[in-house]
């Protein structure tokens, strides 16, 4: 359990949760970090960097000598111990709370950089979208659904920046719901046994 606390402690920040986000699928200086990550000030961004790089989150992926000193380049450690299923069935429910309150943060936080970003909101041109759709699934339809996205995703995590390509976030929540719906049972129980 004390080695699932120190995962959720390192992953579970605010700031880190952004620098691996960006960090995902490309490599970056600290500089080229804080030009993005605009509202990090630059003396929390490097003390971020440096504690994931001591976890063994990030990894420097290149050192270049530029102007008398030497320039890290940061990357993600995929070989780093991320939460396991085995961590997520030790996790307690107020650890899984807090991971998915961190989550959803770090998406409030997106959403609220894109709406200052721009001059007016316009989601179809941005591609911007969000949606909660409530679908009647078996466990073996959600499964085909889970890994036909999947297999969608990762072509898609392939894609290597150009002109013609923005950078986007793809969140997902799925969870069943607790409610009762067409005087179907949940689970083949009725709501209040």
């Amino acid at each position: 359990m004390k080695e699932l606390n120190k995962k959720l402690e390192l992953i579970l920040h605010p700031v880190r949760i952004r620098i691996l986000t960006a960090l995902h699928n490309r490599n970056l200086t600290p500089q080229e970090l804080s030009d993005e990550l605009v509202s990090v000030p630059s003396a929390t961004l490097y003390r971020q960097l440096n504690r994931m790089l001591e976890g063994g989150l990030v990894k420097v992926a290149e050192e270049r000598p530029v102007r008398g000193t030497v320039e890290k380049v940061y990357a993600l450690n995929l070989e780093a111990p991320g939460l396991t299923q085995a961590d997520l069935e030790k996790a307690t429910r107020e650890d899984l709370l807090q991971l998915f309150t961190l989550f959803t943060i770090s998406s409030i936080g997106d959403f609220s950089r894109y709406l200052q970003a721009v001059e007016k909101p316009d989601f179809l041109k941005d591609g911007v979208a969000f949606t909660k759709a409530p679908l009647y699934l078996s466990d073996e339809e959600l499964a085909l659904l889970n890994r036909q996205i999947a297999e969608l995703l990762l072509k898609a995590l392939e894609n290597k920046p150009s002109p013609e390509r923005r950078y986007r976030f793809w969140s997902t929540i799925v969870m069943p719901s607790l409610e009762q719906t067409d005087d179907l049972p949940l689970n083949g129980k009725e709501l209040g046994d």
